[in-house]
């Protein structure tokens, strides 16, 4: 079978498809026919000097099961601790996975577990109320748009900072968007007489934002500023923090059921990896970039 590699630092050119061989399922495991694998930002800095696929999303057929629960050609999501996800066949451990709710694509199955569940993550932390606002940075984000639309379920009004580009993307999910960058704590203030809550997806002072907002820190959340989390006393959950299991199951039936949106910006054969990667570098896409493994090109 073909699985993606990466085992020299060269960057995107170092990333190259293998013939290895087909896995198969020790205790505990599950073989899963991958029919769909996101990919992520954290991706490229992750890379290392050992061989590995780098991916941990992924969505698929069982095809062997070497534990009760799971039955051949069962759909099913979940994600690969061991980043071994970019690839025609995984063996898993079963209790990485859930079953795929039969409303929802392959694709947005394929991309639910890193980027959505950190966004779950970061709403739980700060645990927006109704009647409440949050502001969210990179709210157009994976991270941020996922966090958005769950905390308008919540039934707080959520502030949203974005480019002017995607404006129009938020109002029609009923957030309300800011411009980022110089004089957005005064255009947030034009916005609204008070923020409770803060997430932040992007990092380079968006902490102090919050704190010069009167954001209480135990309200504020930060999925990529750690070091900042660490000094002024915020909280970092995210990806690790949302629930497990129960939690992507929760996230899954929500978008099948059209109540969460996972934008899809690109799919590619597994062929054209380090074209995917490529995009993944550019971001200069609004959604999701999703692997096809099956598809050879």
């Amino acid at each position: 079978m073909k699985a993606v590699r990466y085992d020299r630092f060269s960057g995107i050119d170092g990333i190259y498809l293998a013939d290895v061989p087909e896995p198969v399922a020790g205790p505990g495991e599950v073989v899963v026919r991958v029919q769909a694998a996101a990919l992520n930002p954290g991706a490229l800095p992750a890379l290392h000097g050992s061989s590995y696929t780098p991916g941990r999303d992924l969505a698929g057929e069982v095809v062997a099961a070497d534990v009760p629960g799971f039955t051949v050609g069962e759909p099913v999501l979940g994600r690969l601790q061991s980043w071994d996800a970019h690839a025609q066949f995984v063996a898993i451990p079963a209790d990485q996975l859930v079953s795929k709710p039969p409303a929802l694509s392959w694709d947005v199955a394929g991309s639910l577990h890193t980027t959505p569940m950190a966004g779950l993550g970061a709403l739980r932390a700060v645990e927006p109320r109704p009647g409440e606002t949050i502001v969210i940075s990179g709210a157009s984000g994976g991270v941020g748009f996922t966090a958005a639309q769950l905390a308008l379920r919540a039934g707080a009004t959520v502030i949203g900072l974005t480019s002017a580009a995607h404006f129009d993307l938020l109002r029609h999910h009923g957030i309300k968007p800011v411009q980022y960058g110089d004089g957005e704590q005064e255009r947030i203030l034009a916005t609204t007489d008070r923020t409770d809550a803060f997430i932040d997806t992007v990092g380079g002072g968006y902490l102090d934002l919050a704190l010069n907002l009167d954001v209480p820190a135990d309200r504020i959340n930060t999925v990529v500023d750690y070091r900042g989390a660490k000094e002024k006393g915020v909280k970092s959950l995210g990806t690790t923090d949302a629930g497990g299991l129960p939690a992507l199951a929760e996230l899954a039936a929500l978008a099948a059921a059209g109540d969460l949106h996972i934008p899809i910006a690109a799919t590619y054969p597994l062929t054209a990896v380090r074209n995917a990667y490529q995009a993944l570098a550019d971001r200069k896409t609004h959604g999701r970039i999703v692997l096809h493994p099956q598809d050879l090109g």
